[in-house]
């Protein structure tokens, strides 16, 4: 069932939600994306009916759910904590719906049993309690969990953020599988753009309250509405300098633009580059590895320090051009970029 999120407003604290509005069609993954303290976690409560709203409207289908109890609304939620019962073992933490809904307990470990065969790793597990458990088996548990709810729409809360590197990984590919075999519409938050692009084909950004953009994934992340949208979906950062417009001509980098004329802050990524002969002259200042082939560098150019992402072989040519540069109106407090 689709997900239609009106005019939302909330408040805890001093914090407010501001007007947010989501549609998310029906079988379709939306990551919102935004930073630390940005209000994702506090929409996805208000979502579920576990925090109050002070307007909108949340309509699951043709199901008006504003004013209805957690319960009622069927809704899955993994938190971001696990929300696992620290009394029962594995085998009846996976299995928890059926544990309530009064099936007997043989029942519900052979059940138990059977879905952590699909679960890599887990059956070993199963007679474990969660304080003897490592954190990648916490979250297979969690997540897993959800295959024995009845619901209508999917809300996960920060799935991988515990996760060492290796198991994030495999994580990605274990959410991606698990929401595809659900196909219930999903609403998954995250910190990390990269896991945002991973999972999501629909994306929102988020910030102090407010949906900046949303859109397809490939979109927000290629079209990014404003400097603050691309910052946050750009997980290396971004290379900003102030350039002037005119007549087709961005000055003072030799780069067309069919922008009209004005004055812009000219945007681009660290790994949006051309490496030439000609363009941005640049001298590298430190070199961090990124990955096996690729080093992330800080350079010095006659624009101020960047960023770029080159190539891990010394013999690199000593200038380079965006290849994809946005334009973003400057305003007179952009003065100093």
């Amino acid at each position: 069932m689709n997900l239609l999120v009106s005019n939302l407003s909330a408040t805890i604290g001093d914090f407010k939600l501001k007007d947010v509005n989501l549609n998310v069609p029906e079988g379709r993954v939306m990551a919102i994306l935004g930073p630390s303290g940005s209000g994702k976690t506090v929409l996805l409560r208000c979502i579920a009916g576990l925090h109050p709203i002070d307007s909108g409207k949340i309509t699951i289908g043709s199901r008006d759910v504003t004013e209805l109890p957690p319960k009622e609304r069927r809704i899955g939620f993994v938190f971001q904590n696990y929300a696992l019962f620290p009394h029962l073992d594995s085998a009846i933490n996976l299995a928890f719906p059926l544990f309530v809904r009064g099936v007997r307990k043989r029942e519900v470990r052979s059940k138990a049993e059977k879905e952590a065969v699909e679960l890599n790793g887990l059956p070993e597990y199963l007679d474990r309690y969660p304080d003897e458990l490592p954190e990648g088996i916490k979250q297979l548990i969690a997540i897993g969990r959800e295959r024995f709810h009845e619901f209508d729409l999917l809300l996960l809360d920060e799935p991988m953020s515990q996760l060492d590197a290796k198991i994030h990984i495999e994580m990605r590919g274990y959410i991606k599988r698990l929401v595809h075999e659900l196909g219930k519409t999903t609403i998954t938050v995250f910190s990390d753009p990269d896991d945002a692009m991973a999972l999501g084909d629909l994306m929102a950004v988020m910030n102090e309250g407010k949906i900046l953009q949303s859109g397809t994934t490939q979109e927000v992340y290629d079209k990014p509405s404003s400097i603050e949208v691309m910052e946050i979906t750009s997980k290396l950062g971004i290379n900003k300098l102030n350039v002037s417009v005119y007549k087709g001509k961005i000055e003072p980098i030799n780069l067309t633009t069919d922008t009209p004329d004005g004055e812009y802050i000219l945007a681009f990524r660290p790994d949006e580059i051309k490496l030439g002969d000609e363009g941005i002259r640049f001298k590298q200042i430190y070199r961090y590895f990124y990955d096996g082939k690729r080093v992330l560098t800080e350079c010095e150019t006659p624009y101020g320090v960047m960023s770029l992402l080159v190539p891990a072989s010394r013999e690199i040519p000593e200038a380079f051009i965006p290849i994809k540069p946005r334009l973003f109106p400057r305003k007179p407090k952009d003065s100093q970029v």
